[in-house]
């Protein structure tokens, strides 16, 4: 309680130190709700982004390209053309990113949004159990225990990003992408036959 306790208080001052990047995470999720973005993501989306302004550092006032491109994917609506929106925002906070100064708020901010995007496709349309088991392994388990040692320790902790791993996401999100236009390509079959 004492970790919450202090972490709210410290939440609160990053956000009076960062009224613009504040301005531009409300604006920013409120637009996403509005577009029919999933409530539930957008507004964890929106919780855990206002929570942790100070990531971006004392010299950022704004979020930035990169960062607002990867807080607009984690809040796209699980379908074929948000999907690739979703790949397309992320190979461009990526390039942003490199060609700007990163931020530690966008190293935590881009795993994040894959995980909430991807999660979304892979359990909200017909992925099937191998998809399922993939984001579980790949996301859902590192995230919890990743959680987990957060809460524990009562502190920030940096996490491993292996490049294999890395490279394992980038496949997972290919085939979850192939799946999302082969079922619409299947379903369109079917109606015209």
């Amino acid at each position: 309680m004492l970790f919450l306790a202090r972490s709210s208080r410290r939440s609160l001052e990053q956000a009076a130190r960062h009224p613009r990047a504040a301005c531009e995470v409300v604006a920013l999720h409120a637009g996403l709700a509005a577009l029919g973005g999933a409530r539930i993501r957008v507004a964890v989306s929106c919780l855990l982004a206002i929570t942790h302004l100070g990531l971006l550092g004392e010299g950022n006032r704004s979020l930035g390209l990169a960062n607002t491109l990867s807080l607009v994917r984690a809040g796209l609506p699980p379908r074929r053309w948000p999907a690739l929106v979703a790949v397309a925002t992320d190979i461009a906070d990526g390039m942003f990113a490199r060609r700007s100064r990163s931020t530690a708020f966008g190293a935590y901010a881009d795993p994040l949004a894959d995980l909430a995007f991807w999660s979304a496709v892979a359990f909200q349309t017909r992925a099937g159990k191998l998809a399922r088991a993939a984001v579980i392994g790949l996301w859902l388990t590192p995230t919890a225990i990743i959680a987990y040692s957060y809460l524990a320790a009562g502190r920030t902790i940096d996490y491993p990003r292996p490049l294999l791993a890395r490279r394992a996401s980038a496949v997972t999100q290919a085939l979850l992408l192939v799946h999302l236009f082969r079922g619409a390509a299947a379903e369109l079959g079917g109606n015209r036959a």
